[in-house]
């Protein structure tokens, strides 16, 4: 069996990256506007979970809201930004392709499936 390269493990761990700011896409879509309703989040305080309520109670923390939309949103961004770091290109062209496939699949399982009701 062959070791796996610090490359290789570097461009999985990116990737483990791009499909956790996939998750918290589809929950940032899911907490917000109409979507709460159908979503398994419903059932939780809206004051955290509900976007559109939870704007007018969320604690500021350095001037950032502190409640769920705002917590996926910046933990999106930190693993995009990991994963951008991390990853060395391996097919050129094809790798945004991948990197487009496993965004939209697991955005898709998790909005479409995982996280609605």
């Amino acid at each position: 069996m062959k070791k796996l390269s610090k490359h290789d493990i570097r461009n999985t761990i990116s990737l483990v990256f791009v499909f956790i700011a996939a998750v918290l896409n589809a929950l940032m879509d899911r907490v917000e506007n109409e979507n709460f309703s159908s979503s398994v989040f419903r059932g939780l305080n809206p004051k955290w979970w509900y976007k559109r309520e939870s704007w007018k109670y969320a604690k500021r923390v350095f001037g950032w809201k502190y409640d769920s939309w705002h917590v996926a949103k910046s933990s999106m961004i930190i693993s995009l930004a990991f994963a951008i770091v991390l990853y060395k290109p391996v097919f050129g062209v094809m790798d945004v392709l991948i990197i487009g496939a496993i965004w939209n699949g697991t955005f898709n399982i998790f909005y479409n499936r995982i996280f609605k009701n």
